[in-house]
């Protein structure tokens, strides 16, 4: 290779280079939509409570929780203004841990959000053109599962769903690398309504049995975002 042409390689690569470079330094526009993966450890608390029936008085059953994984997919879309960004968001989550559990008297009673859908509507500032940080809420709806199993007698082993409706509120903050490829973390909390299920236990007595459950939901979420 001649002297005149190895400087013109030089030069022409030292240009890309320094295209590529200010490409780089260029503020990503967040206006836009994207889809996501990513992780949740939640910690889901039950109140569960038998309202008088058949007879028997009311009680309190049992207040009780415990740590699950889940795998969330997600989509949303992104309007900026200046440095605040606007945007609404659906995500899935799904979980295949098993239930929490309690001991009433011989029968096991578990609780179980299976499934998780939330869609919210969330507001950020940009802190440094790839940094946002933001605030979020919407409506949730839970999939959940319910089993009751006499661990005594052998009499009973039944199993119901049920879907409940709550409200998810929290922070987070969402990095970009790329202009198409960003990361995010987020703290949730999710409270579900009120709401009733009946077991049915077929031929023994009594064959059947409500209970009042309520639910809440503290997540810490991870995961990635595909940007458009």
């Amino acid at each position: 290779m001649s002297l005149r042409a190895f400087r013109a390689v030089s030069t022409a690569f030292g240009v890309l280079v320094s295209t590529a470079a200010l490409a780089d330094d260029v503020a990503p526009q967040w206006t836009g939509f994207y889809v996501g993966i990513g992780a949740t450890g939640s910690h889901l608390q039950t109140e569960q409570y038998s309202p008088a029936q058949l007879g028997y008085a009311g009680y309190p059953a049992a207040n009780y929780g415990g740590w699950h994984l889940y795998g969330l997919l997600q989509a949303g879309a992104d309007l900026q203004w200046g440095d605040a960004v606007l945007g609404l968001r659906l995500r899935h989550e799904m979980t295949g841990s098993d239930g929490d559990h309690f001991l009433k008297v011989d029968e096991v009673v578990s609780s179980n959000a299976v499934a998780i859908t939330t869609l919210t509507a969330r507001m950020g500032y940009l802190v440094q053109p790839r940094m946002l940080v933001y605030a979020n809420a919407g409506p949730a709806f839970g999939q959940f599962n319910y089993a009751s199993v006499d661990e005594r007698w052998n009499l009973v082993d039944a199993s119901l769903d049920a879907t409940r409706v709550g409200v998810a509120v929290g922070v987070g903050t969402e990095y970009r690398f790329t202009e198409h490829l960003s990361v995010f973390a987020e703290y949730n909390h999710t409270k579900f309504s009120k709401d009733r299920s009946t077991f049915s236990y077929g031929d023994v007595y009594p064959p059947n049995w409500t209970y009042e459950f309520k639910h809440r939901l503290d997540s810490v979420q991870m995961g990635m975002n595909i940007r458009f």
